[in-house]
């Protein structure tokens, strides 16, 4: 059975962790041959806190490209601003637009005090948002990956699609910021859909995790497991 936030909705359920981590914003009309501007934060989206200047280094290592509604895929350019990077791109026809950054290229990370273990950190993000009509087209393209079913509008339950490695994650644990701050903890069932009601207009982030701990070596260096992270912004307008 498909798990609904809606009861869940003012029942803050303590987070995961607190500690920082990168997503994505989307800032425009909605219109087609008006701009859209994609931003980078990094930070505790939670908190409200976006971090500045050198803090914002780890940003350079993704690549940034939009993947168009009939879809051709054009790369973007993420230059820095001062609490984020940011790119822009005009949408030229009607349909779904899927900005999509991705890190894998990153160190073995030693983080035995956050209990991680030593580990090869991946990263995922994804931003979406419907410009003019149609129905929505989104498909997994990550290892760790958010799509949506449907769409999103307010007051509309719409299904997201949790996939690791091309299939169904089962399970899994998942984070859900809404446009105010406040966040809830949701499961996905054993197909990986969850359904989602938004309340109103603005930017609802969805995070999930995955561990997998197959020891193996990047880079030179030996690593006891991959921590895959996934960043799903999805804009109501």
């Amino acid at each position: 059975m498909k798990k609904s936030f809606a009861s869940f909705l003012f029942l803050l359920l303590p987070l995961l962790t607190e500690a920082h981590s990168y997503w994505l914003e989307l800032k425009g009309s909605g219109k087609v041959g008006e701009p859209m501007t994609v931003q980078c934060y990094f930070g505790e989206l939670e908190n409200g806190l976006r971090e500045k200047a050198d803090k914002l280094g780890g940003i350079k290592a993704f690549t940034a490209s939009v993947l168009l509604p009939d879809g051709t895929t054009e790369p973007l350019t993420l230059s820095p601003a001062e609490n984020c990077y940011q790119a822009q791109f005009i949408p030229k026809q009607a349909g779904t637009y899927q900005v999509l950054l991705v890190n894998d290229t990153r160190a073995v990370q030693d983080w035995t005090k956050h209990n991680l273990g030593i580990v090869r950190p991946r990263e995922y993000l994804r931003a979406i948002c419907q410009i003019g009509g149609g129905m929505l087209s989104a498909k997994p393209v990550f290892y760790l990956d958010a799509t949506p079913q449907s769409k999103p509008a307010a007051g509309q339950a719409a299904t997201l699609l949790i996939t690791k490695d091309g299939a169904a994650y089962a399970n899994a644990t998942v984070k859900l910021t809404m446009p105010d701050g406040k966040q809830s903890k949701l499961t996905a069932d054993a197909n990986g859909l969850i359904t989602l009601t938004p309340t109103g207009a603005g930017q609802y982030v969805v995070d999930v995790d995955f561990m997998d701990k197959t020891p193996g070596k990047y880079g030179e260096k030996e690593y006891q497991a991959v921590r895959n992270k996934m960043a799903l912004t999805l804009m109501i307008l």
